[in-house]
This record gives C-alpha cells, sequence and structure tokens, in this order.
C-alpha cells in the first residue's frame, strides 16, 4: 500500500472514530432497550414510609477531602428518637422522618441516562466513600439510606447532579450499580441539618413567665495556680407586666474581685432600658441551638459544687476548653467560673435557669458531622436548672384561738372592712358560755383548714417546680449548646447598656471581639487547668 493510500485510510479511520465518540458521548440516553424500566419505581418493596426507623446521609468535601455523615434513628422497642451521629442527642424526628422517607416511596424512573461507569463523575454519582476517595475528586454524590427497625435496608440512592434543563429532576445512583437515572426528586426533606430534627427552642420558656432576671458580667482568666474574674456588674433586675425595675445594682472593683463591691444608688432618673431588657427577654424566649457537644463522663446534672470534678481530669479539660472553670473555693466548694460572665433567670412558677457563656466555638472534625452548618460566629453555652427557694416564702398562716377569750380578742381586731356576716361582732355579747364555745370550735377548724390549704398550695407549687427543674435538667445535663453569637450578644448586657441614661449616650457593644482573650477556643487546644 503506497503512502498515500495509508495516510487516506489513516484519516478515513480517524474520521469514523470521531464520528462514534460524537455519537456516544454524555449527555445522551441509552440506546439499549429500556423501555421496561421507564415508570418502574426504583424500590417497588419501599412502599410504606411509617417502617423507616433510621436515615444515614454521607457526604463528602471535595475541598478538604473529609466524609460527613448524620445519622438519625428510633431507638429499638421505643417511640424515642435520636441522632446517633450526635452522642444519641434526642430528636423531634417522627414527621421528620416520615417527610424524608416519602421523597423515595414510589420514586419513579423516568430515563435511563448511562450504563457507563466511567460516566458516573460527569453526573456527579460517585459514592462518597472515604477509602476511595481523596481530596480533589470531583463528581462525587450524596449518599442517602433507609433501614427498617430490624437494620434491614429499606432504600439506599446516591444523588447526583440536577438534569440542565430541567431542575426538579437528578441523576441519581444504586450504590454498587452502574446505571444512572433521571428521576424528579424534591430533596428538601432529605437534610442533614441538624436543627430540621431536633426541637431547637432551647430552654421551653415564654418571656411572659419571667419574674426576675440576675446579669453577673465578668471575664474569666487563667492563671497558673488559679482562674480569676475581672468583674463589672451584677443587676437584679424585675420584669413587671409593663416594665423592667432594677431592684439592685452592685459595681465591683476592675482590679481586685474580692474587695467588696459598691451598691450604686439609683434615682428616678435611672431607668431600665427597657428595650435591651425587652430584647434579652425576647432571645430567651426563642433561644435556637446551632449545635450540641456530649460531655465526658462525670460531669453530672448540676455542676455547681460538684465535688466529683475534683481528679477528673477529663471533664476537667472538657470544661476548660469551652470556657467553663472549676474553682475551689475556701470553704472547699467546687465553682464553675464562665469566660464570659453568667445569666441567672427565674420564672413565675420558681424555676431559675443558670446560664454560663463560654469560649467561641470552633468547627472541628471531631465535633461536627453534618454537611448543612451553621456559619459565622458561634458561642458555647452551659444550662442548668433550680429551685429558687425566694420565691416560696412560708405563707402567712392565722394564729388558732385556744380559749373564748382568745377568740372575742380577734373579733373585736377586726376591722368592719375584713369582718364578713357571720363573724360580725354584732349580738356576740349576747350569746351564751356554750355557745361560745360552739363558735370557737367553728372558728378553730375554720382557720385549721385555710392554713392548711395555704401550706399545701405552697408545697404543691414547690413540687411542680422541683419536677420541672429535674425535667429540664435531665434535657441539659449530657450536653454542652452552642448558640449563635447575635443571640449571644442580645443575651449579655453591658453596664452602659443597663439604664437609658447610659444607653443613650453610649454606643452598644458590637459582637464578637478577636482581640479579646476570652473569645479564644475556637480551635479547642490543650488547657492546663489549675489542679485542685
Amino acid at each position: 500500500m503506497s503512502e498515500g493510500t495509508k495516510t487516506a485510510s489513516f484519516w478515513g479511520v480517524a474520521a469514523v472514530a470521531v464520528a462514534i465518540a460524537a455519537f456516544t458521548a454524555w449527555p445522551r440516553s441509552v440506546v439499549e432497550p429500556q423501555s421496561s424500566l421507564i415508570g418502574q419505581s426504583l424500590f417497588e418493596e419501599f412502599t410504606d414510609p411509617m417502617v423507616a426507623a433510621s436515615l444515614e446521609i454521607i457526604t463528602f468535601d471535595e475541598e478538604q477531602g473529609r466524609q460527613a455523615k448524620f445519622e438519625v434513628g428510633r431507638q429499638s422497642g421505643s417511640e424515642l428518637w435520636t441522632i446517633k451521629s450526635r452522642g444519641g442527642y434526642p430528636a423531634d424526628a417522627f414527621e421528620q422522618m416520615q417527610k424524608a422517607a416519602t421523597s423515595l416511596v414510589g420514586l419513579k424512573i423516568l430515563d435511563v441516562q448511562t450504563r457507563n461507569a466511567e460516566d458516573h463523575d460527569d453526573l456527579g454519582v460517585i459514592e462518597p466513600n472515604l477509602e476511595k476517595l481523596q481530596t480533589g475528586d470531583v463528581g462525587v454524590g450524596r449518599l442517602v439510606s433507609f433501614k427498617d427497625e430490624s437494620n434491614n435496608r429499606l432504600a439506599s440512592l446516591v444523588i447526583g447532579d440536577r438534569v440542565k434543563d430541567d431542575p426538579s429532576k437528578r441523576y441519581v445512583r444504586i450504590p454498587g450499580q452502574d446505571p444512572v437515572y433521571v428521576v424528579t426528586l424534591d430533596e428538601s426533606d432529605l437534610t442533614s441539618n441538624f436543627r430540621s430534627w431536633i426541637e431547637d427552642d432551647l430552654l421551653l420558656l415564654s418571656s411572659i413567665e419571667i419574674k426576675t432576671v440576675e446579669i453577673d458580667d465578668y471575664l474569666s482568666n487563667v492563671g497558673s495556680t488559679r482562674i480569676t474574674r475581672t468583674r463589672n456588674y451584677t443587676a437584679e433586675v424585675e420584669k413587671t407586666v409593663t416594665d423592667w425595675n432594677i431592684k439592685r445594682l452592685l459595681e465591683y472593683d476592675p482590679n481586685d474581685e474580692l474587695i467588696e463591691p459598691t451598691s450604686v444608688q439609683l434615682t428616678a432618673a435611672d431607668q431600665a432600658n427597657r428595650s435591651k431588657l425587652d430584647q434579652m427577654a425576647n432571645a430567651l424566649d426563642d433561644l435556637r441551638i446551632v449545635d450540641v457537644v456530649r460531655k465526658p463522663e462525670g460531669l453530672e446534672v448540676d455542676v455547681d459544687n460538684n465535688m466529683s470534678l475534683k481528679g477528673n481530669n477529663s471533664a476537667l479539660a472538657s470544661l476548660g476548653q469551652r470556657g467553663f472553670y472549676p474553682q475551689e473555693n475556701t470553704n472547699g466548694s467546687v465553682e464553675i467560673y464562665s469566660a464570659n460572665g453568667e445569666l441567672h433567670v427565674t420564672l413565675e412558677g420558681g424555676v431559675r435557669y443558670n446560664l454560663r457563656f463560654g469560649n467561641i466555638a470552633g468547627i472541628s472534625p471531631t465535633e461536627q458531622d453534618s454537611d448543612q452548618v451553621e456559619t459565622g460566629v458561634n458561642r458555647y453555652l452551659l444550662v442548668t436548672t433550680e429551685v429558687d427557694p425566694t420565691q416560696f416564702p412560708p405563707p402567712s398562716i392565722r394564729p388558732i384561738p385556744n380559749t373564748v377569750e382568745e377568740l372575742k380578742k380577734n373579733l373585736a381586731e377586726k376591722t368592719s372592712d375584713d369582718t364578713s356576716d357571720n363573724e360580725s361582732t354584732d349580738g356576740d355579747t349576747e350569746l351564751t358560755d356554750e355557745e361560745w364555745q360552739e363558735r370557737l370550735e367553728a372558728e378553730q377548724e375554720i382557720i385549721t383548714k385555710e392554713n392548711r390549704r395555704l401550706m399545701d398550695d405552697r408545697k404543691n407549687q414547690l413540687a411542680e417546680a422541683e419536677r420541672r427543674a429535674s425535667e429540664l435538667n435531665q434535657r441539659f445535663s449530657d450536653w454542652y449548646y452552642v448558640i449563635s453569637e447575635e443571640t449571644y450578644s442580645m443575651l449579655r448586657i453591658k453596664r452602659d447598656q443597663l439604664l437609658e441614661s447610659d444607653a443613650s449616650q453610649t454606643p452598644a457593644s458590637g459582637l464578637f471581639n478577636p482581640n479579646n482573650p476570652s473569645n479564644s477556643g475556637s480551635g479547642l487546644p490543650p488547657l492546663q487547668l489549675p489542679q485542685f
């Protein structure tokens, strides 16, 4: 064959190859017979969303080469749902799970885009397997899997890119299989957003329940031998139906917290900053969780005066890294200092919330398992509750007369305004000794029943407050909470914001100040705490 002929043959073969490549190139629908698949359900046996008892969502961060897993499920034999990937945090997941499972029930095949595994990266349906992937790999999809209560797989799907010409359609693939299908899929309920699966109203209180607020504004610093505080002020503020009243205001020496504070004498012109306090009350009412971190073993329900912290280095380090510093007092008790002060809120029912504000909360691989996270600066919060005994003073009980003479004296001392018809002294002088004795016994019975009712009412109210505080502490006991810095700024009232007169002259404090050493802790570095 001549060189010319060879050259012509070569270009002819090349042209045919290009034509074949153009014909077979993605995107396309496969040419193999597929009519039997169109219209079929991807998961024909998954027909009841109520059967779904767990959901796992796995994603891959292509830039960081990190896999994230979110898993929520119902505990076997119970109706309790937990987020397993968050240390078993309680989930409000019954309805959310039904909605999520419904997304895949009856999911029908509209087309078979390809049967070629080499197309998977172009369609975004590579399975997020950390062992097979590395930083920079692209085309990785999101793996969604449902199981029943016996841990049998109900449905599993890799969700890939949206179809270019129709965003309501997605490319999907069953793990371990090559075919890529086109389906119509609304994945809004297939979310790994932590807050979508929980009761994110942290405190479960209403602002109208708030009776008093105690603000303890200070900064804690870690020294070589002990924790020191730079105290600013404390204030006790009472909430009324229409306003706020400052009942007590103490200011401290910034150089020595042990010096007795100065009691600020307020005048009629020193009005509480109602707008700022209302903002704080509304923030308490609507306090939302951004994230949670499970506490280590050894941190009990109420960390106040927790003697078991002594010698528990794991618990001490865990607290300290998040801005909560146990400090032994001279009397041997253990007090928790916070990096950024405290807020104590007492409700009408007598329950007292103790909120401690810690360090900036960073996002690290050990504490973040969701691909959908809150952006911006967040902060650690420690919450405990207790009963405020000042809200349950002993009732004012009436003395019981022991003799007719005491009864006559009591009746004579009553005014006409508070004397009922049957207690009127009119005609009492006409009673016989026997009638006076009957009157005494009747009065003793009436007063005894009234006194018992008052004492029982106090006992029942106290028991209800104790029940609610215990229930809340069980909710809070195992967790550090993370709230947004914006919420934190609404809960913290600086001294120059407390009074209307001061607030009008001084600009409000801003949010996160990176130069403030108390805002450290974003990366949870090792922390050397004074041992006690």
